[in-house]
């Protein structure tokens, strides 16, 4: 691909999209003698912390101008923990379940985001409303069966500002979460038990169940990947996983009939490797 006579390096992604304004750090943060506190008092951003890291990532890669979209632009789907271990590393990352808090932190953020664009957009982007209500759905399911998390309510009509405020407290609680191997399969029980919810009707439609499907996908994969961390035990879903990928991958072709069966396919995959007593014990 070759760049357009009139396009300038310095204006792309660069260290400051994501760290900030560099004039008060870049001569000093590589110093040898400057720890992480002094390089934030410098006035290089926090990421360390997930709440100002999915702010600052929902930013780009999620809100997308009206216009973008209409010119042709693609949707976005924003999810902060495989985004960030897809980031080449220039960091260390020590807490074996900072992946669960990660995705919980961008998914409650996401949501907050969606709910205030398709409230407050004069022009707003004609999936606003149905990410947002897809992210509700999701994280009612997940907030249900976790006490230690502020729950998140779906909304009864299209008036999206509790939700949105709902959103917010929990991706700033999201990340001093406590996820343990019990609370994961407790979610990942909710998730797959959605399966009979994959019906169309009239208050469902097909679209409304993609933008669903397209964020249990992400929930499954980002969580069994915690599990396959901290377990130490092989957990043999990645056949089950792909078809559910390929499930969302096209909006146009997607079979929510087909969908509910991956589902079950996948939860029977899952039960085969759980712990003894857990949720997916028969």
């Amino acid at each position: 691909m070759r760049l357009a006579s009139t396009a300038h390096a310095d204006e792309g992604v660069s260290c400051e999209s994501c760290h900030g304004a560099a004039g008060s750090w870049l001569r000093g943060h590589t110093r040898a003698d400057w720890n992480y506190a002094m390089r934030v008092t410098a006035g290089m951003r926090d990421l360390r912390s997930l709440y100002v890291r999915a702010n600052t990532c929902v930013a780009c890669h999620q809100n997308i101008d009206n216009d973008l979209l209409k010119a042709g632009h693609p949707t976005l789907v924003f999810e902060l923990d495989s985004q960030s271990v897809n980031e080449p590393k220039h960091w260390r990352d020590d807490d074996p379940w900072i992946g669960p808090r990660a995705w919980l932190t961008g998914q409650a953020v996401a949501l907050r985001e969606a709910a205030w664009r398709s409230r407050t957009d004069s022009d707003p982007a004609a999936d606003m409303q149905e990410t947002a209500i897809a992210l509700a759905w999701l994280l009612a399911k997940a907030t249900m069966v976790e006490p230690a998390l502020s729950k998140i309510s779906e909304p009864a009509s299209s008036d999206l500002e509790p939700v949105q405020k709902q959103a917010d407290d929990l991706a700033r609680r999201a990340p001093s979460w406590n996820p343990n191997i019990d609370s994961i399969m407790a979610i990942l029980g909710a998730l797959v038990a959605t399966d009979s919810e994959f019906i169309v009707a009239k208050e469902t439609s097909a679209q409304t169940l993609w933008y669903r499907a397209c964020r249990v996908v992400l929930a499954l994969d980002r969580l069994s990947a915690a599990l396959k961390q901290n377990r130490g035990v092989p957990l043999k879903i990645d056949s089950e996983l792909n078809l559910l990928h390929e499930d969302v991958r096209l909006r146009e072709n997607f079979a929510p009939p087909q969908f509910a069966e991956h589902v079950r396919e996948f939860r029977a995959a899952l039960t085969k490797t759980a712990l003894p007593g857990s949720v997916f014990e028969p």
